[in-house]
């Protein structure tokens, strides 16, 4: 039996390889006819993560994937509760959908029905994850006039199947020719509890205390709960609207102290772009005294991420705090606009 010279074996090896290589890595067809190869890491809200060679991880906004194909199975997570299993991916001729290899009997499967690729404990209910940011705004100016203003903000977040909690906190300090001219502080806590297996609607309790002796304020307190709604919830979009009752204590400086029952809302939207490299967020709370519907508070945050290195992000934001019923030499309203850089994880 004749065999190849070793050389010409050597050549077939060696242009063999990359095909072989190739073949190990999952596929992922776009709608606009790309096709991009590597490892999928997960599938979430935010879009399907793919690790590769040439570029490292890159996300991909889901609406763009017209079927994909994975060497290894991976743990696919369908929506509306109809279940979980493992599974290779196999490309499918249906535009949108993907086959699973552990069940050829069923067809393909729609994109738009898997909620998750790869889910996290807190994904699949087996348990919590958290996330967290911390950001430090600031600035000085010396001339005419000197003046220095810092600002920190810290932001814990966890998530399990069927509910959500946050923790925040925002404390501010700022000085003009030596003077003190602000100095205030808040603390924000809320869970919300899903109430039907889409997580479209929900529960919630809140709490939050303030202090800020510029506005007459020793310490505000409440404590409410009511009802809210997961408006958007996509791979790009999301936006909750939330309302209910509030019991508010406020404790005056120079005023007489009040308690009263108060109607409570609140409002979260956030929108990525640029691939999801950058996120626009809006976030606002408030409530009226139901026995004086003069007296209202408002607060809101409008702004602008953008990431600089690894975990590190910019921040651009603008404050705007609106009281009814403001203290004696007070405007009813207080608007800032804020730079700062913040770490997440």
């Amino acid at each position: 039996m004749n065999s190849l010279p070793v050389h010409r074996t050597c050549t077939f090896l060696a242009a063999a390889l990359p095909l072989a290589t190739c073949a190990l890595a999952d596929e992922v067809l776009l709608t606009n006819g790309d096709r991009l190869t590597g490892t999928v890491v997960n599938k979430t809200p935010e879009g399907l993560v793919l690790d590769t060679k040439y570029a490292g991880k890159i996300k991909i906004d889901w609406r763009m994937v017209e079927t994909l194909n994975t060497e290894k199975p991976v743990r696919v997570l369908l929506r509306n509760d109809e279940g979980q299993l493992e599974s290779r991916l196999l490309s499918a001729t249906e535009i949108g959908a993907t086959r699973l290899a552990a069940v050829p009997e069923v067809p393909a499967v729609k994109l738009e029905r898997i909620a998750y690729l790869n889910p996290t404990a807190s994904q699949s209910g087996a348990g919590v994850e958290y996330a967290g940011r911390v950001t430090l705004s600031g600035g000085s100016n010396s001339g005419n006039s000197n003046t220095t203003h810092i600002v920190g903000e810290a932001e814990l977040r966890g998530a399990e199947k069927g509910a959500r909690f946050a923790l925040r906190f925002r404390g501010e300090h700022r000085t003009r020719d030596g003077d003190l001219s602000a100095s205030n502080w808040l603390g924000t806590a809320e869970r919300n509890w899903f109430t039907d297996a889409r997580e479209k609607r929900f529960v919630y309790a809140r709490t939050f205390a303030e202090r800020d002796p510029f506005r007459d304020l020793s310490l505000r307190a409440a404590v409410g709960g009511g009802y809210g709604v997961q408006l958007i919830e996509n791979d790009s979009t999301g936006l909750s609207l939330k309302g209910g009752l509030d019991l508010v204590r406020e404790h005056r400086i120079e005023n007489k102290d009040v308690t009263f029952p108060a109607l409570g809302w609140g409002v979260v939207f956030r929108h990525w772009l640029i691939g999801h490299k950058a996120e626009v967020f809006h976030e606002q709370d408030g409530y009226v005294n139901i026995e004086d519907a003069r007296d209202i508070t408002w607060r809101s945050r409008t702004g602008l991420r953008l990431p600089i290195v690894d975990r590190l992000t910019a921040q651009v934001q603008g404050i705007v705090q609106w009281d009814g019923q403001p203290p004696n030499g007070r405007k009813t309203t207080d608007i800032s606009l804020q730079f700062g850089l913040g770490y997440e994880w």
